[in-house]
């Protein structure tokens, strides 16, 4: 291990946005948050996206404390015996701690006739896509919004 630590975080979501915040309350953290878009996504806040009213993305450094990297990436491959995180893009990126923080996925449309009516709007694409389809809606045509 480094004198000061180096601690990667895959995944830019809430969890991992918070893990790195709350580490950088330690100025001897290297700390680098590995995430494939460049914006934060609030998930919360996809359903202002469909309406409009809201775009519900902020930008990382509206939100990630000072000194914390941002790696727009994928992480590929995890080597722990190295210490090491693979890029998409072919690089590597070595860590002494290693935070997984790659959130979750929105639930598969397995109810019959949901895959061909029903639009999923659990990540950033599936609320565009939304956000189109209502768009394309006629004026006074009904809608059915089902949720948990």
């Amino acid at each position: 291990m480094t004198e000061h630590p180096n601690v990667v975080v895959i995944g830019g979501g809430y969890a991992g946005v918070l893990a790195a915040n709350h580490l950088r309350l330690n100025d001897d953290i290297a700390i680098t948050l590995i995430n494939p878009r460049p914006e934060f996504v609030e998930r919360i806040r996809l359903h202002q996206l469909v309406t409009g009213s809201d775009d519900a993305v902020v930008a990382y450094s509206d939100i990630l404390g000072t000194g914390i990297k941002l790696l727009v990436d994928t992480a590929e491959r995890i080597d722990p015996a190295a210490r090491t995180v693979t890029l998409g893009s072919g690089g590597t990126v070595g860590y002494d701690y290693l935070i997984y923080a790659v959130g979750s996925m929105g639930a598969t449309l397995t109810v019959p006739g949901a895959a061909e009516f029903a639009h999923p709007i659990s990540e950033l694409e599936h609320a565009e896509r939304l956000r189109a389809a209502v768009a394309a809606i006629p004026s006074g045509a009904p809608v059915m919004v089902v949720g948990l």
